[in-house]
């Protein structure tokens, strides 16, 4: 039986405007303007679906935050979810769409929900044991799970806020949380652990092609973690580490997969020699490294692959050209003059599929907005980074 399509909660009038960069002049699109808080996910997100026509977003409006998609081309904004205006229940949504369904996946309390964009329809998933909390909600390759970690419950120890400048971070990481990778069936709700060990865990992220594939990381600060980013395949069990520390305080992170699941990205900063982008096949082999500017923290990187990278340190969006030996210098795309207070208000810039735009968030007009900014054919007419 076909389903039918639900009309949205509410839609709302485009909000988009266009301006040209002031430092680049570059077209940058502003794509939404809501007195209240937008913004797209981590870096490691898609949230592109209906044949990339479509971003999924959250948003802060009428006194409550819900999911909500934009159709790129109209501007036309879709309200997907309908919590009750005032609520303060902590709702965390992942905004990546499952591959083989159109269908994504959030975190309602302690309740993990599975969202059909098309009817709107919301069916209970999951719910972690007593005495702890689950992230979860990036789905496999192949469709048939979602992942993330279950993490000890330590609220009752430790105060931390990690959206408002890491507070309570060191004292997570010396806690020493239990924390296990498991996946749920997004068919039959079963959870299964893939991985347990006293260490914080985070940044479970699944390889876009390949099903069995996925890294996870050591969270904490890059230069406290025993080993920073680890490789798993679910069909072996035993996860491994990809690209150890070759020297003593040099700090790496930030990882996140090439657009074809079979490579792993990763930013490097050495105590003595600068920053360093680079890249390793899953299993460990073809690392490339290559220098760059220093990257002033924070910051983060993502690509498609390792011709050009976009960070977001300091106050603008910069792209680096790999040259063949080194990148280049880097390059400003747009202004975006964050403040990187709140986590989920970070620009977490990110290349859509076609490599031609940049998506990311600002909060320069006070409130956190998604902008897209045009990546010119030829890099090299931008202005370089003074």
């Amino acid at each position: 039986m076909e389903e039918t399509a639900m009309k949205p909660y509410k839609t709302y009038p485009s909000e988009k405007r266009s301006y040209k960069d002031r430092i680049s002049g570059a077209t940058v699109t502003q794509l939404t303007g809501y007195l209240g808080h937008s913004y797209h996910t981590y870096f490691t997100n898609s949230g592109w679906y209906d044949g990339n026509q479509r971003l999924l977003f959250t948003s802060d409006r009428e006194n409550v935050t819900n999911l909500f998609s934009i159709h790129i081309g109209s501007g036309e904004i879709s309200q997907l979810t309908c919590f009750e205006p005032g609520s303060r229940q902590k709702v965390h949504f992942t905004n990546d769409v499952n591959p083989k369904r159109p269908e994504v996946y959030y975190s309602a309390g302690r309740e993990v929900r599975a969202l059909n964009l098309e009817t709107l329809e919301t069916r209970p998933l999951y719910t972690p044991p007593e005495g702890f909390n689950a992230s979860c909600g990036l789905v496999g390759a192949d469709g048939q799970y979602i992942y993330g970690v279950l993490m000890e419950d330590l609220s009752g120890r430790i105060y931390a806020d990690l959206t408002a400048s890491y507070i309570g971070m060191r004292e997570i990481f010396e806690a020493k949380p239990d924390c296990r990778v498991f996946r749920v069936n997004v068919d039959t709700g079963e959870a299964e652990t893939l991985w347990q060990e006293n260490c914080w865990i985070g940044h479970v992220n699944p390889s876009p092609t390949q099903p069995n594939l996925l890294t996870f990381c050591h969270e904490g600060n890059w230069e406290m973690v025993d080993h920073r980013i680890w490789l798993l395949d679910t069909e072996k069990g035993t996860p491994v580490k990809i690209r150890e520390r070759a020297e003593k305080g040099e700090k790496i992170g930030h990882e996140y997969w090439y657009a074809d699941g079979l490579r792993v990205g990763y930013q490097v900063h050495k105590p003595n020699d600068g920053s360093y982008f680079g890249v390793v096949n899953y299993d460990g082999t073809g690392m490339q490294e290559a220098k760059c500017v220093p990257l002033p923290s924070p910051d983060h990187v993502h690509s498609n692959d390792f011709h050009l990278i976009v960070s977001d340190s300091g106050k603008s969006i910069k792209l680096y050209r790999y040259n063949g030996s080194s990148f280049d210098n880097a390059r400003v795309l747009a202004m975006h003059d964050g403040s990187f207070f709140f986590g989920s208000h970070h620009p977490h810039p990110r290349f859509t599929a076609d490599g031609k735009q940049v998506l990311y968030n600002s909060n320069v007009s006070g409130y956190c907005n998604l902008y897209m900014v045009e990546v010119p054919e030829d890099v090299s007419a931008l202005p370089q980074v003074q």
